[in-house]
């Protein structure tokens, strides 16, 4: 009978492989789940669409034409916004604050659907996401920034590769960048 001995090598490979296939596509999964709920909640219910008993609404409430929309919310152009966007390489960089965003602002939102213009974007492409590490309330409001603003234009999560960079100590504004694989 053979005996055989897990080496400290052998456990990390163990631990890697672990975090790859289960950690990894966990919190994704999350992230993903978190923002579909959020996305749906935050949505005013359609007056054209159809109920679940399949009758359409009757009733229109009328809304208000002051009310300005909460969505992005309003951050200081320094702190955010895109800086860089290269359609022919395929690559873009965007910062973000994490300490006034949980979202992307106007301005990045726009850049984005421009981005996905690029050459660069042909099918089986995927888009790679270089994120600074943060604590994990930060990561996941930015990652849900992120998801969600490539799922508006009907890119699956398949297609997102997040990878995480070492920031520069005492940063608040990181850079986020973008390109296709």
């Amino acid at each position: 009978m053979y005996r055989y001995v897990v080496t400290e090598r052998g456990k990390f490979l163990i631990a890697i492989i672990v975090i790859v296939f289960f950690v990894l596509p966990g919190v994704i999964l999350v992230t993903w789940a978190l923002s579909r709920e959020a996305a749906q909640n935050d949505l005013p219910p359609d007056p054209n669409s159809m109920h679940q008993n399949g009758t359409g609404s009757t009733t229109s409430e009328p809304t208000p034409a002051g009310t300005p929309d909460p969505s992005p919310e309003p951050v200081d152009p320094s702190l955010s916004g895109p800086v860089d966007i290269d359609l022919d390489a395929g690559t873009m960089t965007f910062l973000f604050t994490p300490e006034v965003q949980t979202a992307l602002d106007a301005a990045t939102l726009s850049s984005i659907s421009e981005f996905l213009t690029s050459p660069k974007n042909t099918s089986g492409t995927k888009i790679a996401v270089d994120i600074p590490q943060l604590p994990d309330s930060d990561t996941a409001n930015l990652t849900n920034a992120v998801t969600s603003a490539f799922t508006a234009h009907e890119i699956p999560l398949s297609d997102i590769i997040f990878f995480v960079y070492q920031p520069d100590p005492d940063h608040k504004t990181f850079e986020v960048k973008i390109s296709f694989q």
